[in-house]
């Protein structure tokens, strides 16, 4: 896994939080709402530790941290709040892995998630907020647009439950 896939999977995670409130029928269960929003303009960081990769393109290593910090959008291009999050990779190599969390800041509030960082799209854990969020719990999918460049932008949807 190329370093830049590694960082992309990092924004993937830039679930949802406040874009725009939907409550669409079919696939949802009474009582939950929907929050679908796009990441964008995310600025990352990698961290290398030691040992460091042989070059630039080289897959992360156990250890190594990427960060980021993204804009959030509606479907109708307003920006709605920030995105940070964290990944840690547990396991290197072509099959990297390893859990992130972040924070989704909103005006009425924060979204806070955990997931499996891989390199594929990204579905997690709502584990909690503040404000109108506080005691949140549901779940997230973060799916990268066809051509996007390092997950920018992302469409993500929150499922937050009753």
């Amino acid at each position: 896994m190329k370093r830049s896939a590694a960082v992309a999977v990092t924004t993937a995670v830039a679930l949802a939080t406040g874009a725009v409130l939907t409550v669409s029928g079919s696939a949802q269960t009474a009582g939950e709402t929907q929050i679908k929003l796009v990441t964008k303009n995310c600025a990352f960081k990698f961290v290398d530790v030691p040992p460091r990769g042989r070059g630039r393109m080289a897959p992360p290593g156990a250890g190594d941290l990427a960060t980021l910090s993204c804009q959030l959008e509606n479907a109708a291009g307003t920006r709605i709040g920030t995105l940070d999050s964290t990944s840690q990779f547990t396991v290197g190599g072509r099959r990297a892995r390893g859990v992130a969390i972040g924070i989704y800041k909103l005006a009425n509030g924060e979204i806070h998630f955990m997931a499996t960082n891989t390199r594929s799209n990204v579905s997690g854990s709502v584990i909690g907020g503040t404000g109108a969020y506080a005691g949140a719990r549901g779940t997230f999918t973060a799916v990268d647009r066809p051509g996007e460049k390092d997950g920018n932008p992302s469409d993500d949807t929150i499922t937050l439950l009753p």
